[in-house]
């Protein structure tokens, strides 16, 4: 009796102190005027309106937190291609939607919409060793942000699935921007994801669908729909070592693939492309 009794205490202990580390989830919503950062699970349980300034709107400022919007909306202040951030070499303000900088293991889950961001709508860095790993953003719609949707610099061994990236980048001018602008970083999985009617119309312009830019390799992007960009995929010369495969990759006005890169560098099969009304296969080795 006494045994059991002092289980039934600790029972009830253990389930007291569980019940509090739940409670502790910071709950947001409303107006934002400075940057809200969190080092713990948050979630949305409303809409936001951000009018932070030249800042992030959502700092993700610790490891191993998740965020999740729970189907609300994050809105900025840009009504792009109007009061966007000016393209550098002016200062490029990180006046963002969400941000994951330096950080491991974070999630940023929705379903939610992050919008009308002056520069990015999700930001994630890393420094290609030791920071910005295991990373995931999920099922999120990014629309009408300035210049990339989801911008990853630095990540790798990380997760972009199942999220809409549309709208974006109409202020990028000749800065490659796009739906998922993929900068030096390496062995991440771009899944299931819907690319469409990003870039912008500027002179010049390189912006793109999914872009491998930098030294990015060992990139998977596959299964994603991707149409209506000013340029399907772009892939920069020094992106080495990357699959594109099992895409399709239709109605990009300017070109479905843009490799700067010798082919045997880049594995693609599987590419479908619109012309003329016809459904056609491009397969590389």
């Amino acid at each position: 009796m006494i045994r059991h009794n002092i289980f039934i205490g600790f029972a009830l202990v253990l389930s007291v102190f569980v019940f509090i580390g739940a409670a502790k989830a910071e709950q947001i919503s409303g107006i934002i005027t400075a940057t809200r950062t969190i080092t713990e699970n948050s979630e949305l349980v409303g809409d936001v309106i951000c009018v932070v300034a030249d800042a992030p709107c959502i700092n993700l400022g610790a490891s191993n937190i998740t965020l999740k919007l729970n189907g609300f909306t994050i809105t900025g202040r840009a009504e792009p291609p109007n009061n966007c951030i000016p393209a550098p070499p002016a200062p490029f303000a990180p006046e963002d939607g969400i941000s994951s900088l330096l950080m491991n293991n974070v999630t940023i889950l929705g379903p939610g919409i992050v919008q009308k961001f002056r520069r990015h709508g999700v930001i994630l860095t890393g420094n290609q060793s030791s920071t910005g790993f295991g990373l995931s953003v999920r099922r999120l719609t990014v629309n009408q942000n300035c210049y990339s949707g989801i911008f990853m610099n630095g990540v790798i061994n990380s997760d972009i699935l199942d999220n809409v990236s549309v709208r974006n980048s109409s202020a990028s001018g000749i800065r490659p921007c796009g739906g998922n602008c993929i900068t030096s970083s390496h062995n991440n999985r771009i899944l299931g994801n819907v690319f469409s009617g990003n870039g912008s119309v500027a002179d010049g312009n390189n912006d793109f669908g999914a872009g491998l830019v930098g030294n990015s390799s060992g990139n998977l992007i596959q299964e994603n729909a991707i149409g209506g960009n000013t340029n399907g995929v772009l892939v920069q010369a020094t992106a080495l070592n990357n699959i594109i495969r099992r895409n399709i990759i239709a109605g990009n006005p300017a070109m479905q693939l843009v490799s700067h890169t010798a082919r045997r560098s880049v594995l693609i099969f599987g590419i479908f492309h619109l012309r003329a009304q016809t459904l056609s296969t491009t397969t590389f080795a």
